[in-house]
């Protein structure tokens, strides 16, 4: 009689073990996880966006992390999406990672949670610099454009670029405030100057932004200088010359990039202090034979001077410590069909000085100043944002020079050896120039003008060298300013600048006038000279 009881209960855990296997069946199983979670900032929301990979989630949990501090749901969706957005709970300057749960039928059924990467919550409305573009490099600059975003022009800042050979340059480092602009989405363009910069580095740069206390970088960039010109050497004979013996005068008629050429250069060791230089400003114009006659016999060599116009010089002159005349704004052109006849800029220019101790130096005068001098340009550019007035901080703080004599031109030739300009034209076409700091005007600046030039410098060794070619006639083809810098360091100068050339160029040996001056020996309105120190 016990089998039969047996067996039923063989039975029942049958039948319990068939139910049990059919409610597990029945179950939904546990969603898979989203992945692919990215999160993007819109206005002052974050959009999170995921990748679902299930098909039975009944919708997806929303969860932020602040840190270390735990996890709070902070919203809930509809099966079948991928994405949704954050729109409170966030605090500008606060770190947080957005988890992405898929949901199921109930709490013992969801997914594992999917973070993000950790994501910063910055301030949508703090002011913003970035670069537009990559750097553009030439044998004298490097030229950025940067845009600038969420900084009021009224309320005032300042921007440029700082640099340095490590990442992530600070304005603590090497810096150069730019152009003036008006915070628009316009992207504005700045030039760092070689002057600036060595040749063979590369250069870790950041535009930054100053905005009341604060200061706010672009992302960092690397760049270097093109490839400089090289040094011209042409064959110099020296010439006999009733001369002090601190002074040599030699003269070439090697040709010049293919073309005939006739060129002069006079050389002065003022270390021995029995000679001196000396700019002259005479009350009204005249002509280099004549300035050089008046002074009975102590002017050993005299070439002419700096710009002018009407019976006025164009910039500083300064004359035993006493400076006059200012640097005026100048047109983006001087054709009056041009765009930018009417455009003025800022600006600087050029300046040989030499000090009392016969130390002398190229550097920079500024617009509208006779006291301020800087060892960089304003790096204006034609055709874009314009600078400010040149002032105690742009652009530069001024260096402490005190020359006893100096002449105001442009452009610089040389800076420390470097050659601050070449003929890149920037976007804008025809005589729109990269590097044309010094605004100088198309019968000066440009590839294919080789007129008369002028051009004073100083050696290491603290010669001074004046020079002239000529130019325009068969017997010599003159020389682009290109070409004139690099004679100029040939002949072992650092620094270097050209003076007024053209008509206005010429040489006095003594009482002989050497270069040719048929067709014009122009009255000028400051000369520069060797002298017989007394």
């Amino acid at each position: 009689m016990a089998k039969p009881y047996i067996n039923l209960f063989i039975a029942a855990v049958i039948v319990f073990s068939c139910c049990s296997c059919s409610d597990k069946v029945g179950d939904p199983a546990k969603p898979e996880a989203p992945t692919d979670v990215i999160l993007t900032r819109v206005d002052n929301s974050v959009r999170v966006g995921w990748k679902d990979n299930s098909d039975n989630e009944t919708g997806f949990s929303i969860w932020l992390k602040n840190g270390d501090s735990e996890a709070i749901r902070v919203g809930i969706t509809a099966k079948n999406q991928e994405q949704f957005v954050i729109s409170s709970g966030l605090k500008p300057g606060e770190s947080y990672y957005v988890g992405v749960r898929a949901d199921g039928s109930d709490s013992g059924n969801n997914s594992d949670i999917t973070y993000s990467a950790l994501f910063l919550y910055d301030d949508p409305n703090k002011p913003e610099i970035s670069f537009s573009s990559d750097a553009r490099s030439t044998p004298s600059c490097i030229a950025f454009k940067y845009t600038i975003k969420n900084s009021d022009s009224s309320s005032g800042f300042e921007s440029g670029i700082c640099w340095s050979k490590s990442i992530n340059p600070t304005i603590n480092d090497n810096c150069q405030n730019g152009p003036k602009v008006d915070g628009s989405d316009v992207a504005t363009m700045q030039v760092i100057p070689d002057v600036l910069l060595e040749y063979g580095n590369a250069y870790h740069f950041r535009a930054y932004l100053k905005a009341g206390k604060s200061v706010f970088y672009s992302e960092d960039l690397t760049a270097a200088l093109g490839s400089a010109p090289s040094p011209i050497s042409l064959t110099w004979k020296k010439l006999s010359a009733t001369l002090p013996d601190a002074i040599s005068v030699y003269e070439t008629t090697t040709a010049l990039s293919g073309h005939a050429f006739h060129a002069w250069y006079a050389i002065a060791d003022l270390s021995g202090n029995t000679v001196e230089v000396r700019v002259c400003l005479p009350s009204a114009k005249a002509t280099i034979d004549e300035q050089s006659a008046s002074f009975d016999g102590d002017c050993c060599i005299m070439t002419n001077g700096g710009y002018f116009y009407g019976d006025n010089s164009i910039g500083v002159d300064v004359i035993n410590h006493s400076s006059y005349g200012y640097i005026p704004d100048v047109r983006g052109s001087l054709k009056k069909a041009d765009a930018e006849y009417d455009i003025m800029y800022h600006n600087t220019r050029g300046v040989f000085g030499i000090t009392d101790d016969n130390k002398a130096a190229v550097n920079w005068a500024g617009t509208g100043s006779a006291g301020h001098f800087y060892d960089r340009p304003l790096p204006s550019v034609k055709g874009e944002a314009k600078y400010d007035a040149v002032s105690s901080t742009l652009p530069a703080v001024p260096i402490s020079w005190d020359p006893k004599y100096a002449v105001t031109a442009g452009p610089v030739l040389l800076k420390n050896g470097k050659c601050p300009f070449d003929f890149t034209l920037t976007d804008n076409g025809s005589d729109y120039y990269l590097s044309n700091f010094e605004m100088m005007p198309y019968d000066i600046f440009g590839p294919g003008q080789s007129p008369d030039r002028t051009a004073i410098g100083c050696t290491k060794d603290g010669k001074v060298i004046l020079f002239i070619c000529d130019g325009r006639i068969s017997a010599s083809g003159g020389a682009t300013l290109t070409e004139l810098a690099m004679i100029m360091k040939g002949l072992g100068c650092t620094d270097a600048l050209n003076l007024d050339g053209g008509g206005s160029t010429g040489m006095m040996i003594g009482s002989l006038h050497v270069n040719d001056h048929t067709a014009e020996n122009r009255a000028v309105k400051t000369t520069v000279g060797f002298f017989r120190k007394k």
